[in-house]
């Protein structure tokens, strides 16, 4: 689940939380207004009966026989019945029906003939009205009625069915709050969708811009962001490590070059300084016998000469290999032959144990065919060198897809280390103990400049393989 999608559903979810314990309670406030409307409705019903029927009683003396109860206030009760919309019933002491506004002699289903012991018994212990919650959909209540001696004359009886309260009703409640609920969901929704925007936006331009490469733009190209909040700060924060990095790789780039130069210009001193020695050695040797009139000094001339030739050699050698580096991107790319030019190569060593493998169809690629040709006499002159006894057997094989060349040049040598694998293309590094250890490197730089890559497996024992992979081209 993505950041954005996480605040919009947390804003979401507090406002459907807001909404509901707003139902909640306005549910609740009609169901406390409602109990409190029918309880004090039902008080004041009460005070008015009571009133009534001891007025009466005031004027019927103060006392009415148990066998007159009936006679006397059924009229009564019905008109006090119809006047407060309710059900009054009489009982006698005893705690049975003695009239009731349902009608003479036939009472409803809502009026006992009899009432309990427990509200009789707490009737005649002068406790006063007991009510009685959830009976048969209503409330009743009893309560005693007393003559003017203080006796028990009879038990009065109320059955209040609740009336629902159109003002505390929690479904009209919220019905008037539809509309407004619906446009609180719709105005934070489109505010969580807005904010999300906000945040999220300048998040994934920095993610986008981040998986690119930031450092090939320049300054005005980089993330803009106007806010000055934690995303500003951030923004800001990232924009000044690029500056950094940019600086920190430039600076680097300079002392890598300077120390290219550097170690280039030491391996050539070196590397020359090697064949002057012996030349300087020569030369002295042969002035001092020049000097001594030495009698072999026509021998010693010829032998200083082949010997100076030599080291002229070792040193043109050098610079060759050297220029080869250096030249990387001087090539001259033609249309070549590669089965042609892999069968060139093998031609020069004939009787080594070299055999090449090439496919029936012709394959082509453009490169340089004189870098490419000492590139591919390196790699098969390291393969005829891989065995110290001269035995080595070298494949030379060509195979081609409708995309590439494949050039793979493998032997059955000592092979090479897993540690040092890493490092063959490395310049002056060297598995041999002879050589300038830039034969691999000038063969890597070759292919490269061809647009095309390559790949060395080897397993100590058993021998390497060599793979130049170069783009195919039609003829």
């Amino acid at each position: 689940m993505g950041l954005r999608l996480r605040i919009f559903l947390g804003m979401m979810t507090v406002v459907i939380c807001a909404l509901l314990a707003t139902g909640f309670v306005a549910y609740r406030h009609s169901v406390d207004a409602e109990e409190a409307y029918n309880s004090q409705r039902l008080l004041r019903k009460e005070a008015a009966l009571q009133r009534s029927l001891s007025y009466m009683l005031e004027r019927l003396g103060g006392s009415v026989g148990q066998d007159s109860l009936a006679a006397v206030f059924t009229d009564r009760i019905c008109e006090l019945a119809d006047v407060h919309s309710l059900t009054f019933s009489l009982y006698n002491q005893h705690g049975r029906l003695v009239t009731t506004s349902a009608g003479p002699g036939a009472p409803d289903t809502t009026v006992s003939l009899r009432l309990a012991p427990e509200v009789i018994h707490s009737a005649r212990q002068g406790q006063g009205r007991t009510v009685l919650s959830g009976v048969r959909g209503g409330t009743e209540v009893v309560w005693p009625l007393v003559d003017a001696s203080g006796e028990l004359l009879a038990l009065g009886h109320v059955h209040y069915d609740p009336r629902e309260v159109e003002e505390a009703d929690w479904r009209t409640f919220l019905a008037r709050l539809a509309p407004v609920y619906f446009l609180l969901f719709l105005l934070v929704g489109l505010l969580a969708l807005s904010l999300t925007r906000s945040i999220v936006g300048p998040l994934r331009r920095l993610s986008s811009d981040m998986q690119s490469n930031p450092l090939d733009r320049s300054a005005a190209q980089r993330l803009r962001y106007a806010g000055n909040d934690e995303i500003g700060r951030l923004v800001a924060a990232y924009n000044r490590l690029l500056e950094e990095l940019s600086e920190s790789l430039s600076e680097r780039g300079k002392l890598e070059r300077e120390g290219a130069w550097r170690e280039m210009a030491q391996q050539v001193a070196h590397e020359i300084k090697n064949p002057l020695t012996p030349m300087k050695l020569g030369a002295q040797h042969l002035l001092r016998a020049w000097r001594d009139k030495a009698p072999d000094f026509d021998e010693r001339i010829v032998r200083h000469t082949n010997t100076t030739m030599g080291q002229i050699d070792a040193l043109s050698h050098i610079a060759e290999g050297f220029a080869s580096l250096a030249n990387d991107g001087l090539a001259q790319p033609v249309m070549i032959r590669v089965q042609a030019l892999v069968e060139d190569v093998a031609f020069g060593y004939q009787g080594q144990g070299v055999t090449v493998e090439v496919g029936p169809e012709e394959a082509c690629v453009l490169a340089d065919k004189n870098r490419l040709f000492r590139a591919l006499n390196n790699l098969v002159k390291n393969a005829v060198e891989s065995r110290d006894d001269g035995r080595a057997e070298v494949r030379v094989s060509v195979t081609a897809s409708a995309d590439e060349v494949c050039i793979s040049v493998a032997d059955n040598g000592v092979g090479i280390a897993p540690d040092r694998l890493e490092r063959i293309f490395e310049p002056r590094f060297t598995t041999k103990s002879h050589g300038l250890g830039l034969g691999l490197a000038m063969v890597r730089a070759i292919v490269k400049g061809a647009k095309g890559s390559l790949h060395v497996a080897s397993t100590v024992g058993e021998g390497s393989v060599f793979e130049v992979r170069l783009p195919r081209c039609r003829a």
